[in-house]
């Protein structure tokens, strides 16, 4: 049985009481502006809209799908804020034993591809409704993408969902536009002109300002042909003013609009003063809650965008790469609010955005949510001279909150660029993150150590890891406090070779302690490097690059935490088939064939430190491990 949610402002246009829009979520219901379904539907309401929200129906029949009656205007479909195949399944393709977005993290509460069959059980239940899609998986799957699951090249979401819409990016503007035009009697085709809009037709347009891309059957064909088209898309998506894109699947074609215009400061600071609880439905609690919200229940975004053009990051193909930060007395308007929550106990979790801190910042060339050229980083190979990155505005928030009544603690947990904290005018932000923002650890994101695969990822090299580091060691000293420096690792990126893996273990080696925060590259849809792993390109460069795939990338990901006695054993089997005994006698001394008993010899499950040696350490080796 589906969760139901109804937002029932005063009918916008007379007597008739059914719901202007229905919006179907695979997630379950979460009264919080982090939750994208609850962002759209309190926006609409606050439009005067009549809003029924359909959390986690049933997909195998419709009957769910009419529980609230015909829609006034539209059914709005959403996967939920992650995509279904993320949401579903391991960057090696198992099943997940548990999906966060659904009470007590309960995994199969959505189905695979839950855009499309939510979208295809709207059909059924009533035909004449227009059905738009929306959210991450609707926007990164607009036009044909590689799914990683399926290990194929898959049409246009618009396509197989047989949809009338689709709504990319942050939607709000698009979504707006769309619900006041029909409710205005406009008819669906007078409203294909929408920034921000997709859809599907037999007579696309043509001429100046259109771009036609190569189809569906040629990127679907062949690796090389994949390329091509993610190349030509790849640069027509980093113009400051793209191009209408046009893509034919066979008969049909998906028509691509240029962007809406990013929202302004205040308007994106009036998102989150709407009328959010911050709670999920009381019925929830029966089954464990729903684990997602507990992270993020009081935490605060400060702006929308990011410039930092990291090749695996789908982000700003979503969200968009200009900054658009939030008025400051809007954000402590919303903290102040916060504070007389019932359920706050002092802490904000996070005051920050996709980049903490790059609020305040931005192109010089251009206004709030623009840039002014196709760089696909504002950051690397070094920062552009065009960009503003003082600190001096989030700096500000940042104490300004601090002396909120009833506010004990502000975290920064949100992704800090180390780059940007090295540069002079970050240099007291950084001081003042580590002295008040951060509890005993500070976590941020090298990725990588080897230089080649940092330049395919679009990321600062090994150097800047380093002079962050010292920097860090200096500022703790200074502070004589006990935080200590947690990098986030990612393996198995495209361009990563076995030596690039075994730089990547001797660096955690040389931490001193187990690397928690460890992840492996999943190739998700419109990503640079999700063409790089699928084609063996660099479609930036066009070089040729390595791809680790099965065994090999397993490989990766065991080195990262070599010290795990699961990973050991199979690190052993996989050097020594290889013919590599000098690796294992350097990662785990002259006795590696001696198999720890227990959880494994040089493992703990608490302190997770150990030494080189495989034995467990009993002080930090580095001052940057607890």
């Amino acid at each position: 049985m589906s969760d139901e949610v109804r937002f029932l402002p005063e009918a916008p246009d007379g007597p008739d009481d059914r719901f202007d829009v229905v919006l179907v979520t695979g997630d379950a219901y979460v009264d919080h502006p982090a939750f994208g379904a609850a962002l759209v539907g309190r926006y609409l309401e606050g439009l005067g809209f009549r809003v029924g929200i359909l959390a986690q129906p049933d997909w195998t029949r419709p009957d769910d799908f009419r529980r609230f009656g015909r829609p006034r205007l539209f059914f709005g479909v959403t996967a939920g804020n992650l995509d279904s195949a993320v949401a579903h399944f391991t960057p090696d393709r198992r099943r997940r034993k548990r999906d966060a977005y659904s009470p007590g993290g309960q995994p199969g509460r959505r189905p695979d591809h839950a855009t499309v069959v939510y979208a295809q059980r709207c059909k059924e239940a009533f035909p004449d409704v227009p059905v738009v899609l929306g959210g991450i998986e609707a926007s990164l799957r607009r036009l044909a993408h590689y799914d990683y699951v399926e290990d194929r090249v898959r049409r246009s979401v618009l396509v197989d969902a047989k949809a009338d819409f689709l709504v990319y990016g942050m939607g709000e503007r698009a979504v707006r536009a769309l619900a006041e035009g029909l409710a205005a009697g406009q008819p669906p085709e007078a409203l294909r002109r929408i920034p921000g809009l997709a859809y599907r037709t037999a007579e696309p347009p043509t001429g100046e300002g259109t771009l036609e891309l190569p189809p569906f059957e040629a990127a679907a064909e062949s690796p090389e042909g994949f390329f091509r088209y993610f190349r030509e898309l790849d640069r027509a998506l980093r113009q400051p003013n793209p191009p209408v894109l046009v893509q034919r699947h066979g008969s049909l074609a998906v028509v691509v609009n240029p962007p809406a215009a990013p929202l302004t400061p205040e308007e994106l600071d009036g998102l989150y003063q709407l009328p959010f609880t911050r709670r999920y439905p009381q019925r929830y609690e029966r089954e464990g809650g729903v684990p997602a919200l507990e992270p993020v229940r009081f935490s605060v975004v400060t702006h929308r965008g990011c410039y930092g053009g990291c090749s695996f990051c789908a982000l700003a193909a979503h969200q968009g790469k200009g900054i658009v930060s939030r008025p400051a007395e809007g954000i402590v308007r919303e903290i102040r609010r916060l504070a007389k929550h019932p359920d706050f106990r002092g802490t904000v979790t996070d005051l920050g955005g996709p980049t903490a801190n790059m609020y305040g910042t931005g192109c010089t060339r251009a206004g709030p949510g623009r840039f002014a050229c196709d760089r696909p980083s504002c950051l690397v190979p070094e920062v552009c001279p065009h960009l503003e990155t003082g600190g001096q505005p989030y700096l500000q928030l940042l104490r300004t909150v601090r002396r909120i009544p009833g506010v004990k603690h502000v975290f920064v947990a949100s992704g800090l660029r180390h780059d940007l904290l090295l540069r002079p005018n970050q240099r007291r932000l950084f001081r003042e993150i580590v002295a008040h923002h951060v509890g005993g650890q500070m976590k941020v994101a090298p990725e990588h150590v080897a230089n080649r695969v940092l330049r395919l990822m679009e990321k600062p090299g090994r150097r800047t890891w380093k002079e962050f580091q010292e920097a860090f060691g200096r500022i703790r000293r200074d502070l004589d406090r006990p935080v200590y420096l947690i990098p986030y690792l990612m393996t198995g990126h495209p361009g990563c070779d076995l030596t690039d893996g075994l730089d990547l273990a001797w660096f955690v080696r040389d931490l001193g302690r187990f690397a928690e925060q460890v992840q492996d590259f999943t190739p998700t849809p419109m990503t640079r490097s999700t063409c790089m792993y699928w084609t063996g390109r660099d479609p930036l460069r066009g070089e040729e690059v390595p791809v680790p795939r099965g065994r090999d990338k397993r490989a990766h990901r065991a080195l990262a935490q070599y010290q795990n006695p699961r990973n050991r054993e199979f690190l052993i089997r996989y050097f020594e088939e290889a013919g590599r005994p000098e690796v294992l006698r350097r990662l785990y001394g002259p006795g590696y064939n001696s198999r720890p008993k227990g959880r494994g010899r040089g493992f703990d499950s608490r302190s997770k430190r150990c030494d080189t040696r495989g034995r467990r350490s009993r002080k930090p080796r580095s001052e940057e491990s607890p």
